[in-house]
């Protein structure tokens, strides 16, 4: 679950030479077993609270980690199947979302599956995201615009954040501290969690939101499908400069800093934020248009990148 701060021209995109930094992407690899085709099971999210450890979900149910240097064999965490979301506060903590059920990490086991928020109604409402700041909170959002918290023990608060529908449905969240959650929508809509309640906007001229990151209270970034970029500098919402790489969707943003963010896009490239700029796209997954993409970056120097490819990639600077 993609644009620009930093000070006057900078935040637009700034002007001087990119200071994008120069790591370099791993070969993508499946961790799937080695008998399956790839693309046999699409991982749908990956979370990376540190370089050294990284949790991916999949269509099947399956959680695969990353330990520093490789990614285990994928191994069943839900018992239900798809897994839609996963988020990390450290290797001993993460919570992965199915179809209104939550599973839970604690170094060696997940748990077993508990509701959260109430049934879907209808056709949408299906997919949860989810994101974590501690062990004792964490927020979700539907599809169709219902937020839960989770406090440590269970979920609840539900909140009606959205009007998502089965064409512009919610599509992110994401939390800074438990007194600050975004969650965005391809309705164009961005809603604000403040600890005690949510509130909501229209976005500054954009639609079709997608992904959504905050490392800081004081910082956001969102993109939308066509590459659009708004940024939040802790009063408001502003449009930024264009994501580079047109003809792309971009499908998700993560910044784990507030001058540093990377971009996944449809066609299996990444575009990285950095002080002001934008760099180009660099290849980090071949091998066409992908039907979803997340990355999850720990620090500028380390990213992971899933996809419904059933592949997964690491960036190391």
């Amino acid at each position: 679950m993609a644009c620009l701060l930093v000070v006057g021209l900078a935040a637009c995109g700034g002007s001087g030479s990119p200071a994008v930094s120069s790591g370099t992407w791993s070969a993508a690899s499946h961790p799937g077993a080695s008998g399956m085709p790839a693309g046999y099971s699409s991982i749908y999210g990956v979370s990376c609270p540190l370089p050294s450890f990284c949790a991916a979900v999949d269509e099947s149910g399956d959680a695969t980690f990353w330990n520093g240097a490789t990614w285990s064999a994928p191994a069943p965490a839900s018992p239900n199947g798809t897994l839609n979301s996963v988020s990390c506060t450290s290797a001993t903590f993460c919570v992965a979302l199915s179809s209104q059920e939550a599973v839970e990490w604690n170094g060696r086991t997940w748990s077993a599956p508990v509701a959260v928020g109430p049934a879907p109604t209808g056709p949408t409402g299906g997919e949860y995201e989810v994101s974590c700041v501690s062990p004792t909170f964490c927020a979700s959002v539907n599809t169709a615009g219902v937020a839960s918290l989770f406090d440590g023990t269970s979920w609840g608060h539900d909140a009606m954040v959205d009007d998502g529908t089965a064409s512009k449905p919610v599509q992110n969240i994401t939390c800074a501290s438990k007194s600050f959650c975004v969650v965005v929508s391809a309705t164009g809509t961005i809603a604000t969690f403040n600890g005690t309640a949510w509130s909501r906007q229209a976005s500054p001229g954009r639609s079709l939101l997608r992904s959504v990151s905050c490392p800081l209270a004081t910082f956001c970034m969102a993109v939308d499908l066509t590459g659009d970029s708004l940024i939040w500098d802790g009063s408001a919402w502003r449009p930024g400069a264009v994501v580079p790489g047109a003809g792309a969707l971009s499908f998700s943003v993560s910044c784990p800093t507030s001058n540093y963010c990377t971009v996944a896009r449809s066609d299996g490239t990444v575009v990285t934020w950095q002080d002001g700029t934008w760099g180009q796209p660099t290849s980090a997954l071949a091998g066409g248009t992908l039907a979803t993409a997340d990355i999850s970056c720990a620090s500028p120097v380390f990213c992971a990148l899933v996809a419904s490819s059933g592949a997964v990639a690491t960036y190391r600077a």
